[in-house]
């Protein structure tokens, strides 16, 4: 009971000052107050949720002035119900006053508001320009309309606020039942358009 005691006052002694407030639960926890090394770490069926992201996992560390820094390792799981994305991984670092997420191992995300979904090794996510970068090995799929674009690439730009993707190295897609393939590929899905740069090969249909 004591420790759990200490536990809840050292979360409210720490409270954030970002607009969005901060909870988080586990089985098990640690807490340090130490000046310019505060930190809180969570383990075994841990959660923290923090504005419109619930992340769930192995372990949790959270730090920084006003918990600006989460860390998570171990069967992550990152929901976002205003943006309606999910993403699972194994290693994630998020900085809440930024609004940046890092994931540096695979990974699989899902943005059921666009009707996409991808898999890399690598992601850098800009959430509040809604800019997404994947890297190594990207394999993703986009429904549009009744048609599905299917592509790989070593890395791919996506812009959900402007449904642009702009694929780089050794990229493949099929887009509208037609094969394209090409060093670079940029594909406007609101303007239905797709535009190829350097050694480009394809096959169109009809």
């Amino acid at each position: 009971m004591r420790k759990a005691i200490v536990f809840i006052l050292a979360v409210f002694l720490l409270l954030p000052v970002f607009a969005d407030e901060i909870t988080f639960s586990s089985n098990e926890s640690s807490v340090r107050l130490r000046e310019g090394m505060e930190n809180v770490v969570l383990s075994g069926s841990a959660t923290v949720s923090t504005g419109s992201l619930t992340i769930s996992a192995e372990n949790i560390t959270l730090s920084g002035a006003s918990w600006r820094y989460i860390e998570c390792s171990g069967k992550v799981v990152i929901t976002d119900s205003e943006r309606d994305i999910s993403i699972r991984t194994s290693v994630l670092w998020y900085d809440r006053e930024a609004e940046r997420l890092l994931i540096s191992s695979y990974f699989e995300i899902e943005d059921r508001e666009n009707e996409m979904s991808a898999m890399a090794n690598h992601l850098e996510y800009d959430m509040s320009n809604e800019m997404l970068r994947l890297i190594s090995r990207v394999r993703f799929s986009k429904i549009n309309g009744d048609d599905v674009i299917i592509g790989s690439s070593e890395s791919l730009s996506y812009d959900r606020n402007n449904g642009t993707l702009e694929l780089s190295g050794s990229c493949h897609v099929i887009y509208n039942g037609d094969d394209y393939s090409a060093e670079r590929i940029s594909i406007d899905i609101e303007n239905d358009r797709i535009s190829l740069n350097s050694a480009i090969r394809g096959t169109i249909n009809g």
